[in-house]
C-alpha cells in the first residue's frame, strides 16, 4: 500500500507537472503565431478618447515632441484672426494616450492653444488673452493685452463671467478670455 500512495503522488505530481509544461508551450505558441494584418499595426498603440470634463484636465503631459510641430495644428493662420501670426511655440508635447497639445505665442500677445487625437484630427482650438480692464462700458470692455496691444471685446449674455471676487468689469482689473477658432469669446475670469 505505501508503493501505491507513493506512486500516486509521483503520478500526480507528474501530471501537474505536465499540464503546467503544456499549458505554457499553448501559451508561447499563441503569442508566436503570425497575426492578422502588419506586424506594425500589431505594435501600433491603440487610442482611447479621454474622458474629460470639459477642460481636457486629465490629459497628464508625458514627453516634448518637437517632430509633430506644424503638421497638427494644420493651417499657420488657423483660428486667428486678420493679420495675426504665430511669434514662437511655446509648448510642443504628446499628452496621455498620444494626444498632442502645443501652445504658441501670436503676435498680439494672445496664446494659440491647440489639442489634436493620435491621428492628427483637432480635438481643441482657443485662443487665451490675458491683460488689465482700461475701459468698460457694460459688456463692452477695452483690454490691454499682456505683451501686446489694446483689444475691445464684448462679451456675449450667454457667456458668464467668473468673478470669484466680485470685481466687476472695472478699471485696472486683469481679465482672462478665451476665444474659438470662430472669433466667438468661450470664457472671462476676472483677478484681481
Amino acid at each position: 500500500m505505501t508503493n501505491s500512495k507513493v506512486s500516486w503522488g509521483y503520478g500526480f505530481k507528474m501530471t501537474v507537472f505536465l499540464l503546467v509544461v503544456s499549458t505554457s508551450i499553448l501559451l508561447c505558441g499563441c503569442t508566436n503565431s503570425p497575426q492578422t494584418g502588419s506586424q506594425e499595426a500589431a505594435h501600433a498603440p491603440k487610442a482611447e478618447a479621454p474622458a474629460t470634463n470639459g477642460t481636457n484636465a486629465n490629459l497628464a503631459a508625458e514627453q516634448p515632441n518637437p517632430q509633430q510641430n506644424e503638421a497638427i495644428t494644420g493651417s499657420e493662420t488657423e483660428g486667428l484672426p486678420s493679420g495675426v501670426k504665430v511669434k514662437k511655440v511655446i509648448k510642443d508635447i504628446t499628452l496621455k494616450n498620444n494626444y498632442h497639445k502645443k501652445v504658441e505665442l501670436l503676435t498680439d500677445g494672445g496664446k494659440r492653444v491647440t489639442i489634436t487625437d493620435p491621428n492628427g484630427g483637432l480635438v481643441l482650438l482657443n485662443l487665451e488673452y490675458e491683460g488689465t480692464i482700461l475701459e468698460a462700458n457694460g459688456r463692452k470692455v477695452t483690454v490691454q493685452v499682456d505683451g501686446g496691444e489694446q483689444q475691445t471685446i464684448t462679451i456675449p449674455d450667454k457667456v458668464m463671467i467668473e468673478d470669484d471676487d466680485n470685481l466687476g468689469l472695472n478699471k485696472g482689473v486683469e481679465m482672462e478670455w478665451s476665444v474659438d477658432v470662430d472669433g466667438n469669446i468661450q470664457s472671462v475670469e476676472l483677478d484681481d
